[in-house]
């Protein structure tokens, strides 16, 4: 079996493993299971630049509740860009779904899917569980 499939709507192809992960990201943005915190390094020290994505998540989260989904867009992107994994899962959600679920379509080169997709591989392998411990049976 082929082991890419198309995402509707953009014409790219993405690994199946980076869909999974794409949902399952999701799944636990909108829970609020991967909450961005500022993390101590090993001498229990932030960084500033720690602290500016921080800053940024939270401003990139506040448009996106606020449904101005193009700015939530542009934070996301230029975190992902830097690393940051979950804006990286939002990015591609919002890449992959954006005139469907979103009314605007975003584009993004295949280096920054690529990148993206990995650090949203990490993101669910880092916080995959929390979707269990937060399962209500609902």
């Amino acid at each position: 079996m082929d082991k890419t499939a198309l995402t509707a709507g953009t014409g790219r192809v993405w690994p199946y493993a980076a869909l999974g992960a794409l949902t399952v990201g999701v799944l636990l943005f909108l829970a609020g299971a991967n909450a961005v915190g500022i993390a101590p390094d090993r001498e229990g020290k932030t960084s500033v630049a720690d602290a500016l994505h921080t800053q940024m998540h939270d401003d990139a989260v506040q448009a996106f509740v606020e449904q101005r989904y193009a700015a939530a867009y542009g934070r996301f992107m230029a975190l992902a860009d830097e690393g940051h994994a979950p804006s990286a899962v939002m990015a591609l959600a919002m890449v992959s779904h954006g005139a469907s679920l979103f009314g605007s379509q975003w584009s993004a080169t295949p280096w920054q899917v690529q990148r993206w997709s990995a650090l949203a591989v990490d993101e669910v392998r880092e916080h995959g569980p929390l979707v269990t411990e937060h399962d209500s049976g609902d």
